[in-house]
């Protein structure tokens, strides 16, 4: 029987608490989650295994999320990469601005884990829709 592929999933974020909640919350049968706590690990993490999607803070020491954003989305391996960028800033020009830079999404924090495991598996989902159709 053909098993379905797990989404890999990389979580950016400098509070462990949010890798551990969306650890447990995500189904491990459907998600295989990598974690990283600084941009510097991002990049490596994204080189080494290349996410379906990741989860990204922009407000992290020493160099932001952005740097992140800016490296996956400068480099056409990663362009079926998804970016859910996860921020306190929760000012419309904030979202403008992760969007624009080439987000797929954007959740402010504070944010409910159920809410947000929802907006990963329908990015998923509706991403692997769209693949579908131009294929």
């Amino acid at each position: 029987m053909h098993q379905k592929k797990r989404h890999e999933i990389l979580i950016v974020d400098d509070d462990p608490q949010i890798h551990k909640l969306l650890g447990k919350m995500l189904p491990q049968d459907q998600f295989s989650v990598q974690s990283a706590y600084a941009a510097s690990e991002a990049i490596q993490a994204i080189e080494r295994a290349t996410p379906d999607l990741i989860v990204l803070d922009i407000m992290m020491p020493k160099v932001s999320g952005i740097e992140v954003l800016n490296f996956v989305r400068g480099r056409s391996e990663f362009r079926e990469t998804l970016i859910l960028i996860l921020s306190a800033k929760d000012e419309q020009d904030d979202r403008l601005s992760g969007l624009s830079k080439g987000a797929d999404d954007y959740v402010a924090k504070p944010f409910h884990m159920k809410h947000l495991v929802r907006k990963i598996e329908h990015m998923l989902v509706k991403h692997r829709d769209e693949t579908k159709v131009l294929n």
